[in-house]
């Protein structure tokens, strides 16, 4: 069995993981009852006990997500604590990189988080609505959300049981090396056309939301994700480090650089969020679209003030 096993962080995020999992396996069986069961029109003994049962069943749900989107960044804490222990490692990117589960792991847990807080959004409204119009929605979305943290649960122990710290790992200065990844932007494009993207679609995304067209707000909603990635690695990061040859999107958590990357990222999840709010939900909230664009400028100000910064003070470019 792995050494990492035993470490204290690794011990309580398993804890908190498997304990939430389990209380939503109960729910997750209870949904399938209430699912076959279920019927609106009736007024039957049987259809007010599954009434009773799923508002229960809701209320533990609710509850359960929400500490989900909370302990996330206890696992990015996790990764920082684990690359004290590993050997190369020198910040969470190191540990992510160990083995093939790391970055599956990290990109599942970031996008169950946007589909906890549209589940949660979407339960929000049903209660508001007279009728309970979207109770079936719900708890399939809600099914759909189980069948993915049964993916997170089993990727997060297989990429735990998988780190050692007798085997090195390569350091972020390695595996974000300068030289490298100038040959391997997408599509063959240079560092400008990436900050040119960057910056366009920010502003076709302003322009979508201000005249209201939430197709493709949602359209450019993950390309913005994507594209804004790939910028902070290339491009802005070394401004935030000042160094040019230190592009890491993981050492922006750490406190050396005011722990700017949970702004980053956190504003990023929510402009996501709100996007995707702006495309199902736009006839609950009028003001969806101005959120969106609220949050997308408070990404974009996030990634950009330190390269602004940077040009102000010394007059040139890394």
């Amino acid at each position: 069995m792995s050494d990492i096993l035993f470490s204290y962080e690794v011990i309580i995020s398993f804890f908190i993981s498997i304990t939430v999992f389990m209380i939503l396996l109960v729910a997750f069986i209870n949904t399938l009852y209430i699912l076959k069961n279920y019927k609106q029109d009736r007024t039957t003994q049987l259809q007010y006990k599954l009434e009773k049962l799923s508002y229960l069943i809701t209320t533990i749900v609710y509850i359960s997500l929400i500490i989900k989107i909370i302990v996330l960044p206890y696992f990015t804490v996790t990764l920082e604590k684990l690359s004290t222990m590993i050997s190369g490692a020198m910040c969470g990117a190191g540990v992510i990189s160990a083995n093939i589960y790391g970055e599956p792991l990290i990109l599942l847990k970031l996008s169950l988080v946007i589909l906890m807080m549209l589940w949660l959004t979407l339960n929000r409204y049903d209660l508001q609505s007279k009728g309970f119009i979207y109770f079936q929605l719900k708890m399939i979305f809600f099914l759909v959300i189980f069948f993915l943290l049964s993916i997170e649960i089993v990727l997060e122990y297989l990429f735990f049981t998988n780190l050692s710290t007798q085997n090195p790992v390569s350091c972020c200065s390695t595996l974000y090396n300068s030289t490298q990844y100038n040959n391997q932007l997408p599509f063959n494009i240079s560092i400008l056309e990436l900050v040119i993207s960057f910056y366009t679609l920010y502003i076709l995304i302003m322009f979508s939301s201000y005249v209201k067209q939430r197709y493709l707000v949602a359209f450019l909603s993950p390309v913005y994700a994507y594209v804004s990635y790939l910028s902070i690695v290339y491009f802005f990061s070394s401004y935030i480090y000042e160094l040019p040859s230190h592009r890491c999107p993981y050492c922006l958590l750490q406190s050396d650089y005011y722990f700017i990357g949970y702004a980053i990222y956190f504003s990023m999840i929510i402009a996501t969020y709100y996007a995707l709010c702006s495309f199902f939900f736009v006839d609950r909230d009028k003001k969806v679209f101005y959120k969106s664009m609220f949050w997308y400028s408070i990404a974009t100000f996030f990634i950009s003030f330190n390269f602004v910064y940077y040009i102000l003070i010394n007059r040139t470019f890394l």
